[in-house]
């Protein structure tokens, strides 16, 4: 897409529609697809178009600035970071079938001195490498992976790994891509959001915020790609495409605990759900999972919306694919 096009889409998406949340874009990143922070308050984002761009990798704005600086290269299709023991751990593509997750380690004069390959042949195919996040001890990391077809064959899961990459296992599986992975606060309960097949027509299956309660046992499976409705008892539905995908939590002042979804549109036109941002309300079920409430934060008048992260200060941090900001919400 031409410089001029993408421009004016830009202004199309970042122009919110009356009564939405107040946004405000805090950096430019080309192709922002997901977001960590660093110990010192620096945000880190990830771009990847889809295809080999050389603005895929990494991006860093340091804490105070709106300037962002592309600082990891050649990790093409990067859709996942996460901040673990002093090293930056990255999702990204390797051939069309084959994804990886790579260490970044030694931050100075704009770059990283060390790269350290951690998983190196993940499965993949229609769908690619996602979010990543650290378990709640500290001991694992975990990241998602996308299933290999849009209706059939080998599933979508959600692996953990030691940071050295060893000790792999699966947490969930059955899920056709778990794009957001974020824990509930104070728990060892994972959320996923998953978008559901596109197979079945502009109106369903819905996509799903899903829920692992606790890690390291066995394995749910989630109903893909053999359920044709609503897979195995999400915690809350979700828009039938709307690209349910970056998810971040914080506590909520009153308890609970109250999840982000960054949806970035479907791509039915005769159903065009997602391009916005959703608040779901949890609130913990004696004994079994989540009760939720479902709401919008805020509405964009094109697909955009990809990853999420709650910020050192607190805030809502959601990246715009399309029109390549990063933009925050004061939550």
């Amino acid at each position: 897409m031409r410089a001029a096009a993408l421009a004016v889409l830009a202004l199309l998406v970042l122009a919110a529609p009356a009564g939405a949340a107040k946004r405000t874009v805090v950096a430019k990143v080309p192709f922002a697809t997901n977001i960590a922070f660093d110990p010192a308050g620096g945000m880190w984002v990830t771009s990847g178009a889809g295809a080999a761009q050389p603005t895929d990798g990494v991006w860093y704005v340091p804490k105070g600035s709106a300037r962002a600086r592309h600082v990891a290269r050649g990790l093409h299709t990067a859709l996942g970071l996460a901040w673990h023991g002093g090293e930056l751990y990255v999702s990204h593509v390797v051939t069309p079938s084959r994804g990886a997750v790579t260490a970044l380690s030694g931050f100075a004069g704009g770059r990283f001195a060390k790269r350290r390959a951690v998983l190196r042949n993940l499965r993949i195919g229609r769908h690619t490498v996602d979010s990543i996040v650290s378990s709640p001890d500290g001991r694992r990391l975990l990241v998602g992976v996308g299933s290999v077809k849009d209706a059939s064959g080998p599933p979508g899961r959600v692996l953990s790994f030691t940071p050295s990459g060893r000790g792999v296992r699966v947490e969930a599986t059955g899920l056709r891509n778990p794009y957001g992975l974020a824990f509930v606060p104070g728990t060892d309960d994972l959320l996923i959001t998953d978008n559901a097949r596109d197979d079945l027509g502009p109106f369903r299956p819905p996509d799903e915020l899903n829920v692992v309660l606790g890690l390291g046992g066995r394995a749910p499976h989630f109903g893909f790609p053999r359920c044709r409705a609503t897979c195995a008892r999400p915690i809350a539905r979700l828009p039938a495409h709307a690209s349910a995908d970056g998810l971040a939590v914080k506590a909520a002042p009153d308890g609970g605990a109250v999840a982000y979804v960054a949806e970035f549109g479907s791509s039915f036109a005769a159903n065009r759900t997602g391009r916005d941002v959703r608040r779901i309300r949890l609130t913990p079920r004696p004994r079994d999972s989540y009760a939720t409430t479902v709401s919008v934060l805020d509405r964009f008048r094109q697909n955009d919306p990809l990853g999420a992260a709650i910020g050192p200060d607190g805030d809502l941090y959601v990246t715009l694919l399309i029109s390549g900001r990063v933009v925050r919400y004061d939550v």
